[in-house]
């Protein structure tokens, strides 16, 4: 099958910083088989030593025609870092390498451990690079829940990984950016990805790479905010500064990894949130293997309605639906 340039410009166009890092052979090789396939859109590059690359296209985890050697994964890994692994020491410590343009990748390897702490990673075998979009549309159901509430409430939002949250933030932060009554929001961007591929709404303020309980404690303390934006709650501290923050009289949306509601009040750090009242809905979304349609699970947190009958067992006003963002992308 054969496409016109146009076809690859597009290719280049949307890709071509981030294939610009990879060792040549890689990149052609990707640039190559998208050509080849005419798909749509890439959600991830995974790069294993000494097996092919494999993308995450349209949702789906397909394999390209190009592998990598241990060469490869040394010149990709120098391409990252701009040619200072040294200046990215700290995140690689974390599993991490912010790319530039809010592109984050992934880093597995193995860890040299001092005292019980990470102080090094080496030898690295896979790099997952993820490559964030702009799908206007895809909070709608998060959305209309805080619309009717005036913005008045702090939501969680929790999915399994790879899901779908921090779209879903990013498309929060715009819509609530586009009303007509302008509120003062706090976006906690730790790892530089929420904010990505978007201009930030006005009465908007971005902490870029500020640990995320120290970011959501400064912007408590010095920008007065209506609501405060972060991802992935994971740590003890996090948890204590979204509470001093919602006993302020700030509002949160956050995120957090679990596959259902039971899962999720299981955890250490997230049940004293959700059962102190920080959280007025938790909601849940899911999304089938290669599929483009969510379900969301809505649970209000509220009122009398909401308690725990037995271990980990709680009674909440729950609701399902499912939605597609197929329509949506733009």
């Amino acid at each position: 099958m054969k496409y016109d340039i146009s076809v690859k410009k597009r290719y280049e166009d949307e890709y071509g910083f981030i294939l610009s890092k990879l060792p040549k052979k890689i990149g052609d090789g990707i640039l190559s088989f998208l050509k080849e396939n005419a798909y749509n859109h890439i959600n991830e590059i995974r790069i294993h030593k000494n097996t092919e690359v494999s993308l995450i296209v349209d949702f789906k985890n397909v394999k390209t025609n190009v592998a990598a050697n241990e060469k490869d994964m040394e010149e990709t890994l120098n391409s990252l870092c701009n040619g200072s692994v040294y200046a990215h020491f700290d995140t690689i410590k974390e599993g991490y390498i912010s790319v530039g343009g809010g592109i984050r990748a992934g880093i597995c390897g193995r860890a040299v451990c001092k005292n019980g702490e990470i102080d090094g990673v080496c030898e690295i075998n896979s790099v997952n690079i993820r490559i964030p979009r702009m799908i206007y549309g895809a909070s709608d159901k998060v959305f209309e829940i805080l619309k009717k509430e005036n913005f008045s409430i702090s939501v969680l939002i929790y999915s399994a990984p790879g899901v779908g949250k921090t779209t879903i933030l990013r498309d929060l932060i715009y819509r609530i950016g586009k009303e007509d009554i302008q509120r003062r929001i706090s976006v906690i961007d730790t790892r530089e990805e929420i904010t990505a591929c978007m201009e930030a709404p006005p009465n908007t303020d971005v902490f870029i790479s500020y640990p995320k309980g120290i970011g959501i404690e400064l912007a408590t303390k010095s920008m007065t905010p209506e609501i405060i934006i972060c991802d992935e709650i994971s740590s003890e501290k996090e948890a204590n500064a979204i509470l001093k923050a919602v006993h302020g009289g700030v509002r949160l949306i956050a995120t957090a990894h679990a596959g259902d509601f039971c899962e999720l009040e299981s955890k250490d750090i997230l049940a004293p949130l959700i059962y102190s009242g920080v959280f007025d809905y938790a909601v849940g979304i899911k999304r089938k293997y290669g599929s483009e349609k969510y379900e969301y699970e809505i649970n209000d947190l509220r009122g009398e309605d909401f308690y725990k009958i037995g271990n980990n067992t709680p009674l909440a006003k729950r609701a399902i639906f499912t939605a597609s963002i197929g329509d949506l992308k733009k």
